[in-house]
C-alpha cells in the first residue's frame, strides 16, 4: 500500500512539473535551431553563404537596390554587404551599375547567369521544404504557419515600440 501511495505521489509530482516546452528558452532554442538547420542545408546545396543567399533573395524581390538599401533591409553592416556583393560579382551572379540619379552610388542587379540558373535554387528550397515538413499533417502545417504569421506580427509590433522608445530616449526593458 505504501509503495502504491508513493507511486501515486511520484505521478502527481510529474504532472505538476512544468513542461519545458513552454519555457521561453526551449522555444527560442528550437526555432533558432530549425532556422539554422534550414539555412545550413540550403547553403551546402547551393554553394553560397547564408548572407549571399539573403542578398540574392532580396534582389529577386526588388532588383537594383543600392548596397545601403540592402544593408538596411538585411540588417548587415554596409562594409560586409560590399564584401558579399563582391563575392557574388566574382561568381557572375550580380553586377554593380551606376545609380540613375546619384553617381556616387551603385545599384546591384542580378545577372542573366543567375536568372538562367535560379530554378536550381528554387528546387533546393522545394526539396528542403518538403523534407522538413515530412510527416506533418496539412492542418497542422497550416496552423503552424498561422501561428508563425501571428508571432511575426507580434514581434514587429514589439520592435516598433522599442524603436519609438529608443527614439524618445527611453531605455527599453532589460
Amino acid at each position: 500500500m505504501a509503495k502504491a501511495k508513493q507511486a501515486g505521489a511520484a505521478k502527481a509530482v510529474e504532472r505538476e512539473a512544468p513542461d519545458e516546452r513552454f519555457s521561453p528558452q526551449y522555444f527560442l532554442n528550437l526555432i533558432t535551431e530549425v532556422g539554422t538547420l534550414l539555412a545550413t542545408v540550403y547553403d551546402r546545396r547551393s554553394g553560397l553563404t547564408r548572407n549571399q543567399t539573403r542578398i540574392i533573395t532580396a534582389l529577386l524581390q526588388h532588383d537594383g537596390r543600392t548596397q545601403t538599401e540592402l544593408a538596411n533591409e538585411l540588417q548587415i553592416h554596409k562594409v560586409s554587404i560590399g564584401i558579399y556583393v563582391s563575392e557574388l560579382e566574382a561568381l557572375g551572379l550580380v553586377e554593380r551599375r551606376s545609380h540613375p540619379r546619384d553617381k556616387r552610388a551603385k545599384c546591384i542587379y542580378l545577372t542573366e547567369l543567375l536568372h538562367a540558373h535560379k530554378h536550381r535554387g528554387m528546387a533546393h528550397y522545394a526539396d528542403i521544404h518538403n523534407a522538413s515538413i515530412d510527416g506533418i499533417r496539412e492542418a497542422d502545417y497550416l496552423a503552424m504557419l498561422e501561428c508563425l504569421t501571428l508571432m511575426r506580427a507580434n514581434l514587429l509590433s514589439v520592435e516598433e515600440e522599442d524603436r519609438l522608445r529608443a527614439a524618445a530616449g527611453q531605455a527599453g526593458p532589460v
